[in-house]
């Protein structure tokens, strides 16, 4: 099984909910079709077969995630939060920074109590951002850079 065939398995929005559900608890097909509100027995079956890399049935029948399943989900995972790396950086920079304007207007002699450590925090936090998670500020470049290494 190569990867290829795992990330056509998830290629589409139907067939990653149906992946999220079955890593609740396997399910039946009827309960799979009525919990993702699915009208047609003939579409449910056609992405079930398409996800035969990810989803196996067990003995009772059930829909499962077999162990391709669990790591595609976590792919998925990893994909949805990437733009929250940016964000969370920003929303850090723009707190840390008005915490410490504050403690310079409001509170002049804890200044450098506030500022200190606000500074080393943001130093950390934008090399583990930047530098370990090789998140860029602008742009989706990620990509970019995993395509050129190939």
């Amino acid at each position: 099984m190569t990867s290829d065939e795992v990330f056509e398995a998830i290629s589409h929005p139907m067939r990653i909910a149906i992946l999220k559900e079955l890593a609740n608890k396997p399910l039946r097909f009827a309960d799979l079709k009525r919990t993702l509100r699915i009208k047609s027995n003939g579409l449910l079956d056609f992405h079930l077969k398409k996800m035969q890399a990810v989803v196996t049935t067990d003995k009772d029948g059930l829909y499962t995630l077999n162990a391709r399943g669990f790591a595609a989900l976590r792919a998925v995972a990893v994909v949805s939060n990437y733009g929250w790396q940016r964000r969370a950086w920003v929303i850090n920079v723009l707190m840390l920074s008005l915490i410490t304007i504050y403690f310079f207007f409001a509170a002049p002699a804890f200044f450098l109590l506030a500022a200190i450590p606000s500074i080393g925090w943001i130093v950390f936090y934008s090399y583990w951002t930047f530098v370990k998670r090789r998140v860029k500020l602008r742009g989706d470049s990620y990509e970019q850079d995993e395509l050129e290494g190939l």
